[in-house]
This record gives structure tokens, C-alpha cells and sequence, in this order.
């Protein structure tokens, strides 16, 4: 390839050194990746826990207050009524709650159903198609995502707890935290409402949607959560996780703004005799910016891909090293990608102009 003596190219190959250093430098930028996806990771382990959509629909007491139970009585017997004529299957379960621990290394919790018999955990299966077909469970057996029996250093056959009667009988490879047993009890604290005939489509993830909500206006002390709003109850509980990233892409675009600008200002006050021959040649001052600007872009550019690399191979090994204790990077997070776009350009922007200004003092007549 041929470079031209004034192209952007030409001074990063007469300055190789000097590139690297600002290449290495730029690339800390891209350490918003990794802390967008390290801030999301609680709330993807949520979301990939409830990602079938809304295939059915929880119904549980807000609170053990005398009124709430009554309330709740009365929902349950007018309930079949006012359901949608594709999910009218009902199941009575119990829910318990797992503790689990996150990459941040903090402990959320994850709701498991307990169904009152094989027959009902056989109804759930086919009707959400959740769980393996292969799965078969008895009296006080669970079943865990592989991931969950990781965070709880659980091994098939053992007591999930000291003294509990409840066995992990079977792990799978489903995705985030999840568990279903059978508990063969008379009592039962929560309902479901499933399809009649196993169709998961849109029409259902909207009709019961559309329910929940009416029957939340019509009984407040009754909670009716489906997936999606199960998953926009926990984002809007951690969301001020957020406004804590938010605060440290800031933090760090002033403190790399800083420290990146006195090295490219070292470097560019040392060219003040080389701008005033440009000017001198007759080269105005638009195309003078451009050669500034290509020079900060190119390095930057070389600096994201590296950086992007370093950060993709780390979250490849904290995976392979992390995945038997039940901590795992799921996929790219919109967090992650906005937290760096917005570092990237409040960084090379400003570098751009201020060194702009820096080039327009630069006169023929400069020694």
C-alpha cells in the first residue's frame, strides 16, 4: 500500500512507538465492556431464567393479612370464568424460593414450583415444554438447571439441604437459575394457569398478559405475575445498578480523557514546526483537521479491536473457570455496548477538537 507523505498513516508508521503507547492507552476504554456486561449479568441471569416467554401465570396472595385471604378466596372461585378460553388448566402449587449467587457476589433468589403430584409436574411439562420429555420425578425430588446446582454445590442424589427431605434427583442444560419438584401436600399456596393444549404462541403470551393485568385492577391484595412481568419487577429493583454504572462511565471517560489528551498534547507540541510547513505548502485548515482527526480515529480503531479482544478472551475463560460454581457471561448486554459507544466517543471527540485547536495556532512563521 502506498502512503502518501501527508496522510494520516504516515506519521503512525514514522511514529511507532509513540502509536503503541497511545493504541495501549485507548484501549482501557473498552474496560466499559466488560463492567457493562459484569453490572448486567444479575438481571441476564433473570431474564435467561425466564425467557419462555409467558406460558403461564402465576397467581399468589400479596401478603397473609386476613383481607388479602379472602380476597384471594374469592378470586379463586371466579377465576375459571375470567381466564381466556386457550389457558384454562389450573394447577395449585407450592413455591419455594432458592438462594443463589451472582457474579457480583451478592445472593438473589429464584422461585421454585412444587407441584402437588407426578400427574400435575406431567401437566406442566407438556404444557410449557420447559423441562426435558425424559424427565421423570417423584415425592420429594427436584429438578435443577445444571447452572443452579452449581451455585449450590449440589450433585444428583443429594439433600438439596441439612435435614431437608427434598432430594436433586436430576440436573439440565437449560439456561440461568431454575427448579421444579413434587411435594405431595394437601396444602398449597399458589395457582397456575397454563394452556389447555400446550400451544405456546403469541395470542397466549398476550391473552394472558391482557388478564393479569385486569385481574390485578380487579384484586389488589392478589398478585398475578407472568414472565415478563416477574422480569420487569426484578429490573426495576436493581435498576439502580444502572445509575451506579452510569456514574462510573463517567468517572472513567474524565480520568481517560485526561490522561490520553496529555499524551497526544506532548506529542502534537512537538509537531507545531511540521503544521506550519503544511500550512506553509498551501494545505488549508480543513484538510490539516481531517489528518488530525484520521490519526486519532486509526488509533482508536486499532485500539477498540484490540481492546474488544482482550475483553471477548476474558469472558471466554471466566466461563470455562467460573461455570462449575454457577457464575456465567450470557450473551452481549446493551449495557455493555452503550456504556462503551458513549466512553468512545466522549473520549475521541473531545481529543479531536482540543487538538484541533491545538493544530489552528500553528502558523507559517512558527519555529
Amino acid at each position: 500500500m502506498r502512503i502518501r507523505p501527508f496522510s494520516a498513516w504516515t506519521y503512525i508508521r514514522n511514529n511507532k512507538p509513540r502509536s503503541l503507547v497511545l493504541l495501549l492507552m485507548m484501549s482501557f476504554i473498552t474496560v466499559c465492556f466488560i463492567g457493562g456486561m459484569y453490572v448486567d449479568n444479575p438481571l441476564e441471569t433473570f431474564r435467561v431464567s425466564k425467557s419462555e416467554s409467558d406460558r403461564y401465570m402465576r397467581i399468589t396472595t400479596r401478603n397473609s393479612s386476613n383481607d388479602a385471604i379472602d380476597e384471594y378466596r374469592k378470586m379463586s372461585a371466579e377465576l375459571e370464568e375470567q381466564l381466556p378460553e386457550e389457558a384454562r388448566e389450573i394447577l395449585y402449587i407450592n413455591t419455594r424460593y432458592f438462594s443463589f449467587e451472582t457474579i457480583m457476589l451478592f445472593d438473589c433468589q429464584i422461585d421454585g414450583f412444587l407441584f402437588k403430584s407426578e400427574e400435575d409436574f406431567e401437566i406442566f411439562k407438556q404444557r410449557t415444554h420447559l423441562i426435558p420429555d425424559d424427565v421423570v420425578l417423584h415425592d420429594h425430588e427436584l429438578l435443577m438447571s445444571e447452572q443452579l446446582a452449581n451455585s449450590e454445590n449440589l450433585t444428583v442424589g443429594q439433600p438439596i439441604a441439612s435435614g431437608s427431605y427434598f432430594t436433586l434427583a436430576k440436573t439440565f442444560d437449560g439456561e440461568g437459575m431454575r427448579v421444579y419438584g413434587i411435594a405431595e401436600t394437601e396444602y398449597t399456596n399458589d395457582i397456575l394457569v397454563l394452556s389447555n393444549d400446550g400451544v405456546c404462541d403469541q395470542k397466549l403470551h398476550d391473552d394472558l398478559n391482557r388478564v393479569a393485568a385486569e385481574l390485578s385492577r380487579k384484586y389488589p391484595q392478589v398478585a398475578f405475575e407472568t414472565a415478563g412481568m416477574y422480569l420487569a419487577e426484578v429490573e426495576q429493583e436493581m435498576g439502580f445498578m444502572y445509575y451506579i454504572f452510569a456514574a462510573a462511565v463517567v468517572l472513567l471517560a474524565v480520568v481517560l480523557l485526561v490522561t490520553i489528551n496529555a499524551v497526544f498534547t506532548a506529542a502534537y507540541d512537538k509537531r507545531k514546526h511540521e503544521f506550519a510547513i503544511y500550512k506553509a505548502l498551501g494545505y488549508t485548515d480543513g484538510q490539516i483537521f481531517r489528518k488530525v482527526a484520521s490519526e486519532v480515529l486509526i488509533l482508536n480503531l486499532g485500539a477498540f479491536l484490540f481492546g474488544m479482544l482482550v475483553n471477548v478472551g476474558l469472558i471466554v475463560v471466566l466461563n470455562q473457570c467460573f461455570w462449575s460454581e454457577g457464575y456465567h457471561f450470557y450473551r452481549v448486554t446493551k449495557t455493555a455496548v452503550l456504556g462503551t459507544v458513549i466512553t468512545e466517543a466522549l473520549i475521541v471527540i473531545t481529543i479531536i477538537f482540543l487538538n484541533w485547536h491545538k493544530v489552528r495556532k500553528c502558523e507559517v512563521t512558527e519555529e
